[in-house]
């Protein structure tokens, strides 16, 4: 048995069978980089039409929204600011009443897609925002040329698109915001801070760009500045439950937890069905060591629930909830729970990436055989799921990346190492920049069950170093070459950054006592 594998079993049944839950798409972090889609400047296509607003009402060197209806723009602009503040099922509503006015309505079809609770009304909001594109204006058209690059994966195209809105409207602080995010979603916080820091120049009472301001110098822990942001955010919007709540997961990353946990519950008192702030809380009492407490939070996010998009999200902290407990049992309940509510409302793409996580717990426990058979289901759920062509190649390019790990884990070197290639060569015609991360993964992976750390470390630095398991297994290939604090340093940002991470209970344990050990030398 070579050692990476001997490890990974030895951790696996260290802590019983774990189990990784999948977040539902409106987590909390990853609403905030939808949020980019906000562009509420506003005017609107010259029409004859009585109801239609006229290109007079356009503020100068804005992105223009056009629509034949008053109605209808009111009912946008609504769900803007319903978006803006991270109240995604309101937001969604409004933009659903806004393209059943004005079915040709472009830039609601764009909202609709960014606030979409579901993967098949996601891709009917770029089919019909793609449809209507042409009764637009031409900064709405580059918007949705954007959207559509990025629903199919096309990261260059998206890119490109939002740097030629920058270029024709540099003065529209919304799109600065978003080729912000754009960045962010790149871990290049450097060019989405400067691109945030722009749009509050443009606009100082814009307060969505304090807010990804302080997760960009969140994510670099420069948490000083950051705290500045989010206060700056929570002075500009205090009626609103997002910017308490986004203060709070800071204070949570920097293991302030009673205090995160106060700055949550200011948030749900504002809004108590604000869902991402019981996901907070939840992870502040398990982090705490408080786990009837973190399950509590978690039933009771699950009595709010209003949809299966929020009973997922609930069931899902729930799993992570049992996770952080060492209880098996619980954990794997609440995992067949979620699956039954996604099954129920067919919801393929949230069933396979469960049995895709479910798959991950396997490999931990040491058990490559069931967890490519959980990869096998997995695969078989997005194949049936309503999404374009793009999103089920890459679905195939996770199931050779996920496939390989099991074989390495199963010690097959041989077809781990095939795969890997198979998976690099995929990337390389057609990935995203998390895949490409993922390559370098999992090439640090194989080299470590070679034996050979100094090549691991190489690779893992160059992987996705806000995942726990990336930094965890980082800090090992550091120990074994004999760097200490360096080892030291990643241990600790194994155990106590990445916080709302869904892969932080797998070994956070370890991790702790691997950098406590150190401490000790």
């Amino acid at each position: 048995m070579n050692a990476w594998a001997q490890k990974n079993r030895n951790m696996g049944n260290s802590v019983h069978v774990k189990s990784v839950h999948v977040k539902s798409v409106y987590v909390k972090r990853v609403l905030v980089l939808c949020a980019a889609a906000i562009l509420a400047s506003a005017c609107a296509r010259e029409q004859a039409d009585d109801e239609a607003t006229t290109a007079e009402a356009q503020p100068s060197g804005k992105v223009p929204v056009t629509t034949v209806s008053e109605d209808a723009r009111d009912l946008y602009l609504q769900g803007l600011s319903m978006f803006d503040g991270v109240r995604i099922t309101e937001a969604n509503a409004l933009f659903r009443e806004a393209v059943e006015i004005d079915p040709e309505f472009a830039r609601a079809w764009f909202m609709l897609a960014q606030s979409a609770l579901s993967t098949a009304e996601f891709f009917d909001a770029v089919a019909n925002a793609r449809a209507s594109a042409a009764n637009a204006s031409s900064g709405e058209q580059g918007m949705i040329q954007a959207l559509v690059a990025g629903s199919e994966n096309d990261q260059d195209g998206q890119l490109a698109a939002w740097n030629s809105l920058v270029n024709d409207y540099p003065d529209d602080e919304r799109v600065h915001f978003f080729i912000g995010t754009v960045y962010f979603g790149r871990q290049n916080y450097a060019d989405a801070e400067q691109h945030f820091s722009k749009a509050t120049e443009i606009n100082p009472q814009f307060a969505s760009a304090y807010n990804m301001l302080g997760y960009s110098r969140r994510n670099t822990e420069n948490f000083v500045a950051a705290r500045r942001a989010f206060e700056q955010y929570i002075e500009l919007t205090p009626d609103e439950p997002n910017p308490y709540d986004s203060y709070a997961e800071l204070l949570l990353e920097m293991g302030e937890y009673d205090e995160s946990i106060e700055n949550y519950r200011k948030a749900l008192e504002i809004d108590p069905h604000f869902t991402a702030s019981y996901t907070g809380i939840s992870i502040n009492e398990s982090l705490k060591g408080n786990h009837s407490a973190a399950q509590s939070t978690a039933t009771t996010m699950l009595a709010a629930a209003r949809n299966s998009t929020e009973e997922l999200g609930a069931l899902a902290q729930s799993v992570t909830a049992y996770l952080f407990a060492g209880d098996t049992e619980g954990a794997v309940q609440s995992c067949e729970d979620f699956l039954a509510v996604a099954g129920s409302v067919g919801n393929h793409a949230a069933a396979g990436g469960m049995h895709d996580y479910m798959g991950d717990m396997m490999l931990v426990a040491g058990d490559s055989a069931k967890g490519r058979e959980h990869y096998e289901t997995a695969l078989k759920h997005r194949n049936r799921a309503s999404m374009n062509a793009a999103n089920k190649a890459q679905a195939e390019r996770t199931h050779l990346f996920k496939t390989a790990l099991a074989a390495m884990i199963g010690e097959d070197l041989e077809t781990a190492n095939r795969l890997a290639a198979d998976y690099a060569a995929a990337v390389a015609d057609a990935g995203t920049a998390f895949e490409q991360r993922r390559v370098h993964e999992l090439n640090g992976y194989l080299a470590m069950s070679s034996d050979d750390h100094e090549t691991g470390a190489a690779e893992l630095a160059k992987a996705n170093q806000l995942d726990p398991i990336v930094l965890y297994w980082s800090a090992v290939a550091q120990n074994e070459l004999g760097n200490t604090d360096r080892a030291r340093e990643l241990a600790y940002r194994a155990a106590y950054r990445n916080t709302l991470s869904p892969n932080l209970p797998f070994f956070r344990n370890e991790a702790i006592e691997l950098h406590d050990s150190l401490n000790a030398t």
